[in-house]
């Protein structure tokens, strides 16, 4: 042989094959892990979702409390709205006690004008009393010593007449100031009664109120939870998907295997025998290179159609999650929107919800010291009416002196006969003491009458006030107990949301590292297609070295019958490959299995 001769590509066949190989192996490395990774994506997700759903699940108990010995908003809205009506029914009874004690007291007062009318007319009568001292110390001073002594009893009577009347003063102030102050007194007791009454209206409308906020609330959360989680299943397609996508392994393995299979038939030429046998070695020979060019090409193709739909539906599945974890994030803020309301934090409700009941007990705190200050001035007003009694005893006195005045006058008359005429004015002085004294009994009689009906109707009232006090005690203590039932629903709610999340860090993890080993599958692709460069080469090698044996034998073309190459293309397992190589050989292949046919991982 020629020195000069082009040498078959012996050393670049075992070069391609081992870069071959080594594409292979490190393919199968970027598909053992995809392997690995997809599925447990899919696992993650799929206990993502149903931590998701336990979330929610747990979300409705606390609404609901289908938890043993919980207790849920809705139950609690359901027991607070028993506890307000038993309340107000309670409330209602004491407040009927209290009108009736009210109407009592009302009645009482009515009898003080019967009073000042009395001591009205003990005046007229004492002034009348005066002007009789006043004639008959006249008549007395004409008599001269006969009517000394009378003269004294008439002094004494004018004496008397001007203490009954500066008394009937007195006690005419005390019985009106008396009057003024029940009458301030039932003033600010009406009003007191009207801001109880407002108050529990407005206690009934604002705590149901407030519960029912908190329930809808907490209904807007789960509505909320539930459509981030079906929004999160949505996801499944892409990621299911992105497992179809990538099902290539075996593909490749068979690929590369075949390619393998076309090189692997090149031998050393100093192993041919004679001219004949190198040329049909190297007729046969031509068509390797091209044939493995076809098949690097499809490899590389449908790595990446593959790889292209592996991306995009990567793409498609972070979009997707970055928008479910924003809209996530915004649900942790726990906004919610009620009617009539303006979008509202959880917390922030929660908040306005306390500061209701705050509001509620000091209205109701208020209005026990509207009756703690009406208690001491039903104190301070019984004291008045007691020295108003001890007034008319002074009166009683005045009234037994002025009897005694009166028969001290009679016997004077009748012992003195220049007196006589002073008859008529001892009659006149006569019925007015005894006028004076009944009126001062009668008086006195209708006193002590409002003293005992006043002083039952007080200590009934304080009897009152003492219960209307351990009914506000209890009554704030169990609407306590109710807001600290509905705190720690909000605090569960609030745990709940504040860890609420729709997939698990790991799934994030290997959702990374699946988009990063679909990378990989890049440089596959393109190291497979650096290969075409060295199979270029070696169809040139193989075209030189054919068309110089030609030229030596003196021959323009060389044919061969096909069966190597038909015998290398049947033992193809890929059907697409058969039709390629058929192609290229000018042979018809056999029907046989379509190419996605083949082993998935």
């Amino acid at each position: 042989m020629d020195v000069l001769m082009t040498a078959l590509p012996y050393d670049q066949t075992e070069t391609l094959v081992q870069s071959l190989k080594s594409i292979e192996k490190d393919t199968e490395k970027v598909f053992l892990e995809l392997s690995r990774a997809l599925p447990a994506l899919v696992q993650e997700m799929q206990q993502s979702l149903t931590r998701s759903d336990d979330a929610i699940r747990t979300m409705a108990d606390t609404q609901g409390a289908t938890a043993p010995g919980s207790s849920g908003s809705s139950t609690l809205l359901a027991e607070t709205n028993r506890a307000v009506r038993d309340w107000e029914s309670r409330f209602q009874a004491l407040s009927e006690r209290e009108t009736a004690l009210f109407d009592q007291l009302r009645s009482a007062v009515t009898s003080l004008e019967t009073i000042s009318s009395s001591i009205d007319q003990i005046k007229l009568d004492s002034e009348d009393m005066e002007i009789v001292s006043l004639n008959a110390m006249t008549v007395a001073l004409k008599a001269g010593n006969a009517g000394r002594a009378f003269s004294y009893i008439t002094e004494e009577l004018k004496r008397l007449s001007n203490k009954t009347i500066a008394l009937s003063d007195t006690v005419s102030k005390a019985g009106k100031d008396l009057i003024s102050s029940f009458s301030g007194f039932e003033n600010e007791l009406e009003e007191t009664r009207s801001a109880q009454e407002s108050f529990f209206v407005s206690f009934q409308t604002r705590m149901t109120q407030s519960f029912e906020d908190f329930e809808r609330a907490v209904e807007s959360l789960i509505t909320g939870s539930q459509e981030l989680r079906d929004k999160s299943r949505d996801l499944k397609q892409p990621i299911n998907r992105m497992m179809e996508a990538i099902q290539l392994q075996d593909l490749i393995r068979q690929s590369i295997d075949h390619i393998i299979m076309a090189l692997e038939v090149i031998k050393p030429e100093e192993t041919l025998e004679g001219r004949s046998e190198l040329l049909d070695e190297l007729a046969f020979l031509r068509q390797i290179p091209p044939l493995a060019e076809s098949l690097i090409e499809d490899v590389a193709r449908q790595i990446d159609e593959s790889l292209g739909t592996f991306m995009t539906l990567t793409v498609d599945a972070e979009e997707r999650l970055e928008e479910l974890d924003r809209e996530r994030k915004e649900f942790v803020r726990g906004t919610v929107v009620l009617p009539n309301k303006e979008e509202i934090s959880f917390d922030a409700l929660m908040t306005e919800i306390s500061g209701i009941l705050e509001e509620l007990v000091s209205d109701l705190n208020t209005n026990l010291r509207r009756k703690a200050h009406l208690l001491s001035q039903s104190e301070m007003i019984t004291g008045n009416v007691e020295e108003l009694q001890n007034t008319f005893r002074t009166f009683h006195t005045l009234v037994n002196r002025f009897r005694s005045i009166d028969i001290a006058a009679r016997i004077e008359v009748a012992k003195q006969s220049v007196l006589r005429a002073m008859g008529t004015s001892t009659e006149h002085m006569t019925k007015l003491t005894q006028k004076i004294g009944n009126d001062v009994e009668s008086s006195l009689t209708v006193t002590q009458e409002f003293i005992e009906s006043t002083a039952t109707v007080m200590d009934n009232y304080r009897t009152l006030y003492q219960e209307e006090a351990r009914f506000a005690d209890t009554f704030q203590q169990d609407m306590k107990d109710h807001y600290r039932h509905l705190e720690a629903s909000r605090e569960q709610v609030n745990k709940i949301i504040s860890g609420f999340s729709l997939f698990t860090e790991r799934f994030f993890a290997v959702f990374r590292q699946s988009k990063e080993n679909g990378k990989k599958l890049q440089n596959t692709s393109s190291e497979i297609r650096r290969l075409k460069e060295q199979l270029a080469a070696m169809r040139h090698t193989i075209e030189t070295r054919y068309q110089e044996v030609l030229k030596e034998e003196n021959l323009e073309d060389w044919t061969i019958e096909d069966t190597r190459l038909r015998e290398i293309i049947e033992r193809f397992t890929i059907f697409t490959h058969k039709q390629q190589a058929g192609e290229l050989a000018g042979f018809t292949v056999e029907d046989g299995v379509a190419s996605g046919d083949v082993t998935l991982f």
